[in-house]
């Protein structure tokens, strides 16, 4: 099969791998909608990946290897280069500013698309916690001379020019074993990018008019729930919590008495996230434990246990939105996406506790097909958004908000350079939410 505008996404997730090879259809010279073309769906071993970071390279880089032969198979393609996600409580995001004196020859030259990428490029040599890595530089607004707030650079005159930017790094132990699992998968295999995974399901679940108008994106996998605040058309906060679904399944099995598997069923079958709504008199049968009688199980003790964690996560996620300080400007409000987002109601919850518009988000612009239908999930948003990762850009302003790619014939560590010292925006102590609750439920680890 021809691979023009072919693109295949790899998510590494904490209990999955996910692929999905796509092709861009176009009216014109915009891309408006992807084929997909191949996908598959591997799971890891437990403990393989845990909160989001690879942990044993071995068990992942067979499922990998595992998944990509089937998308391979479904696809008719032969996957040599894609693009993989990264995620987990190891990546930080710090807003950073920095300036440059532009080499115009005379007072009064334009700002260059050069000009622009050239400063983005020397913010991967911003300053961070030892070992680790800037992974992406995200950038918010501009300075052109003595005007800020310049959105876009390009064809003003000025002689500095300066940013505000979000610099997303990671540990670089983490992202060498995440390249190292790909390598196990296929020695052979590249990457074109390497992507933080929320910023990838954005791709795949908003609309250009959310992103426009203010949008909040909460990703609730099964590790982590991450957030991603857009206004304007720009990246504006990024945030992660350690506490997700399989949360609700430790409560589940806890309040209910059942082994994880039992807790994980329960959750996905007969789980509602507004408990007022369910009878009380409702019973489901469990199959516990061999040579013993089904438990029962009230479905509505499901709920409520379901509900107070949901709970504890919306108002994590609001707080983190009025600390961010774009709450009034979220014209869009919520977008729920992951696979804890498919309990039914959870949209209603989020609601009541944020007074904010919530929606659920599937991944948007699919080319109609029997393969579209099959990934038009939750469960398939972040490796549907890899794919339009290589089709269209984060943020059109600039080159590429990626570090460039290290593929399998360069070195898998990188030769040093010299961090560059940089301004650092003031940051409050402690979070809004440490502010509010004054304490946190140590059960569920630090968040």
């Amino acid at each position: 099969m021809a691979q023009d505008n072919i693109v295949v996404g790899v998510d590494i997730g904490s209990t999955k791998i996910t692929v999905v090879a796509a092709q861009g259809t176009s009216t014109g010279s915009r891309f408006d909608n992807i084929e997909i073309l191949g996908f598959s769906e591997v799971l890891v071993p437990e403990g393989a990946v845990i909160n989001g970071s690879v942990e044993n390279i071995k068990q992942v880089g067979s499922a990998i290897r595992e998944a990509l032969a089937e998308a391979s198979s479904r696809s008719d393609l032969d996957i040599g280069i894609v693009n993989v996600s990264f995620s987990g409580t190891h990546v930080r995001v710090t807003p950073q500013s920095d300036g440059v004196i532009r080499p115009t020859s005379s007072t009064g030259d334009e700002v260059t698309q050069r000009d622009v990428d050239q400063l983005v490029d020397d913010m991967y040599r911003a300053k961070t916690e030892a070992n680790y890595d800037v992974l992406h530089v995200l950038p918010m607004e501009f300075v052109v001379d003595n005007s800020t707030g310049v959105r876009e650079p390009v064809g003003r005159t000025g002689i500095k020019l300066g940013g505000n930017f979000l610099i997303v790094s990671a540990n670089n132990q983490s992202i060498q074993r995440t390249r190292k699992s790909l390598l196990e998968a296929d020695p052979h295999l590249k990457f074109d990018k390497m992507i933080y995974a929320p910023l990838a399901t954005s791709l795949a679940v908003l609309d250009e008019g959310e992103i426009k108008a203010g949008i909040a994106m909460v990703d609730i996998g099964d590790h982590t729930t991450d957030l991603v605040i857009y206004q304007d058309g720009i990246i504006r906060h990024i945030a992660s919590f350690p506490i997700a679904g399989r949360h609700i399944t430790a409560d589940l099995r806890l309040g209910c008495g059942v082994q994880p598997e039992n807790a994980e069923k329960l959750k996905k079958e007969h789980g509602v996230a507004i408990s007022s709504e369910v009878p009380l008199n409702i019973e489901v049968l469990v199959n516990f434990l061999a040579g013993r009688p089904p438990k029962q199980v009230l479905k509505k003790n499901v709920a409520l246990i379901i509900e107070e964690r949901l709970k504890e996560i919306s108002a994590m996620v609001y707080a983190e939105i009025l600390k961010s300080g774009y709450e009034e400007h979220l014209i869009g409000g919520i977008v729920l996406t992951g696979g804890t987002a498919n309990i039914p109601d959870i949209e209603l919850l989020f609601e009541k506790v944020t007074n904010m518009p919530v929606r659920v988000g599937l991944p948007e612009r699919l080319a109609h097909t029997a393969k579209a239908d099959a990934v038009s999930n939750t469960s398939f948003s972040t490796a549907i958004g890899l794919a339009w990762a290589g089709i269209k850009s984060i943020d059109p302003r600039v080159k590429s908000i990626c570090k460039p790619p290290v593929h399998q014939s360069a070195p898998l560590r990188e030769t040093p350079t010299k961090p560059k010292e940089l301004k650092k925006v003031p940051k409050e102590d402690g979070s809004f939410w440490d502010r509010i609750i004054g304490r946190k439920d140590d059960s569920i680890g630090d968040y």
